[in-house]
């Protein structure tokens, strides 16, 4: 296994599947890749027992081999800027982070597979090496406000990923809240606040959100395909409608986002 090494201090293991492509004595770049994809994590010191990194990855999943060293104690703060992270850091239980979101961590469950269920994953985290930072703590913290979110039973996490998995897998076809209720056994009132708790958003608005980027993408990857056509696939057949949508989401119309 590589060691990563927050820079001078010999704090933990990040895994075989982490390469360091750039280090100096205040930064270091490292790269991850498996077959669904690649990511790059950025970190630069700011003060002894201090760092900041950028995480980038564009990839389905991942799994982290990151282990503390014996002894060694870590804080550290992550935001979600784009995307959204899902990880099973102990058996059975999953943490998630949404776009935006804050999280306070200590690394200690850090070991395990990650998911990113919209292929990619943007954010941020500041990492304070416990010991060496102690005295910064207080005015780190000074007014922060942060707000730790809960932890998902097994079970209800398999469910409301299939769930995603149902509706952005085949746009053409639409389901109701009852229909998936009734599909995963689920109680709607439940599933519905899971839902937006995990994906931050409604079954049904998150499901067009994700229809219309997916038809942004279209437009612009094949300048020839019909917008009718690119409706019928997001399962409007009246292509008004999907004008409509696609500018309630995209701020534009599908013919001007084309042109733009």
């Amino acid at each position: 296994m590589g060691e990563f090494l927050f820079l001078n201090l010999d704090i933990a293991q990040f895994g075989s599947n982490t390469k360091t492509i750039i280090k100096d004595e205040n930064s270091m770049v490292m790269m991850i890749s498996d077959e669904t994809g690649k990511g790059k994590m950025t970190v630069h010191q700011i003060l002894p027992g201090i760092m900041i990194c950028f995480t980038d990855m564009h990839m389905e999943q991942c799994m982290s081999e990151f282990e503390l060293n014996s002894g060694q104690k870590v804080l550290c703060i992550d935001q979600c800027r784009e995307g959204r992270i899902e990880m099973e850091n102990q058996p059975g239980i999953f943490s998630i982070m949404r776009e935006n979101e804050l999280r306070v961590d200590d690394r200690k469950h850090h070991k395990g597979m990650a998911y990113y269920p919209l292929r990619h994953y943007h954010g941020v985290s500041i990492f304070l090496e416990v010991h060496a930072a102690q005295k910064s703590l207080d005015e780190m913290f000074h007014g922060f406000s942060i707000d730790l979110k809960p932890y998902y039973d097994k079970t209800q996490m398999e469910k409301i990923r299939a769930i995603h998995e149902q509706i952005t897998s085949n746009l053409q076809v639409r389901v109701t809240i009852e229909e998936l209720s009734k599909q995963y056994d689920m109680p709607a009132t439940s599933m519905k606040k899971c839902f937006r708790e995990i994906y931050g958003d409604s079954i049904y608005s998150y499901q067009k959100r994700y229809r219309m980027n997916v038809a942004a993408n279209l437009l612009m990857e094949d300048s020839k395909v019909e917008i009718q056509e690119i409706a019928l696939k997001m399962g409007y057949e009246n292509p008004g409608k999907f004008s409509s949508a696609f500018k309630s989401v995209m701020g534009v119309t599908p013919a001007k986002y084309r042109k733009h």
